[in-house]
């Protein structure tokens, strides 16, 4: 069964528009002919959204799809550099699971499951105001990137300034113990960080590649883009990535190129609706 990423734009206008292309979506689902997969920065979308009746009906409609999520950013590149580093020490791990169930992603944000409804989940947030979690990861993000922005501008970021920053964000990551709960020396983590290349880490190379585009081409970064720069971190763990955003379709296509690692076919939702056609 596919995974379809949907970006926040094709849900939200789908949950708009008519009931029989929502039903028809609700089939495609529910009959396991492909399972959606959405990002937990819709939920800062609904939060944010001053129509409450809106909001909350565009969030029973995402629960009723079944839909899956992608794990928030950190948490992914975590997962990335964890997997890799057993790699390279030959210690077995299974596999991260990148799109997971709402509970997981939940844990992730709030340190413990969660099986509220995406209506309560978006009324918390809510009622937490500017400080929840989803809320500060990003804000700290897109400073973060703003700075970084400016140092660039300034020449500060040259090819070997940029290999130190990436090494030491990946260092970071690193895992401090191993599954069996040893420790693992510094010896073990620098071998590693020695012979990394950020290829090693799909999620964590494209974000990269997407700031690098940033810089390189002079894109005025906005709160809206920077949030693009979350979404193509869905393209190593799905098997179709759906927007109708010419902008960041044009900017997918240049960071993926040459990667060694498979990613989405990027469709329009005009093209979903060809290969995924509601019955006459």
């Amino acid at each position: 069964m596919p995974l379809v990423y949907c970006d926040s734009n094709f849900i939200i206008t789908a949950a708009q528009g008519p009931e029989p292309y929502k039903a028809h979506l609700l089939q495609l689902s529910s009959t396991g002919i492909v399972t959606f997969v959405l990002s937990p920065f819709l939920w800062v979308d609904l939060a944010e959204d001053a129509n409450l009746a809106r909001a909350e009906a565009t969030a029973d409609f995402i629960d009723s799809l079944g839909a899956q999520w992608l794990r928030e950013r950190r948490n992914i590149e975590g997962k990335e550099v964890v997997a890799a580093f057993f790699r390279y020490v030959h210690i077995p791990v299974e596999d991260a699971q990148m799109v997971v169930n709402f509970r997981d992603v939940i844990a992730d944000l709030a340190g413990r499951p969660g099986d509220r409804p995406s209506r309560d989940f978006i009324a918390h947030l809510r009622g937490i105001g500017q400080d929840h979690p989803l809320k500060e990861n990003l804000d700290k993000g897109f400073a973060t990137n703003q700075k970084n922005t400016a140092d660039y501008n300034k020449g500060a970021f040259t090819p070997e300034f940029r290999r130190r920053v990436e090494t030491e964000y990946v260092r970071q990551l690193l895992p401090t113990r191993t599954p069996a709960g040893l420790e693992i020396d510094l010896g073990s983590k620098n071998a590693f960080l020695a012979v990394q290349q950020l290829t090693d880490f799909p999620s964590l190379c494209l974000e990269t590649r997407g700031t690098y585009d940033n810089w390189e081409t002079g894109r005025q970064l906005t709160r809206n883009n920077f949030i693009d720069q979350q979404h193509v971190m869905a393209l190593p763990y799905v098997d179709f990535f759906v927007t109708d955003d010419g902008r960041l379709t044009t900017l997918i296509g240049r960071i993926v190129n040459g990667v060694p690692f498979r990613c989405a076919t990027v469709i329009t939702r005009a093209q979903f609706d060809c290969l995924y056609p509601a019955a006459a």
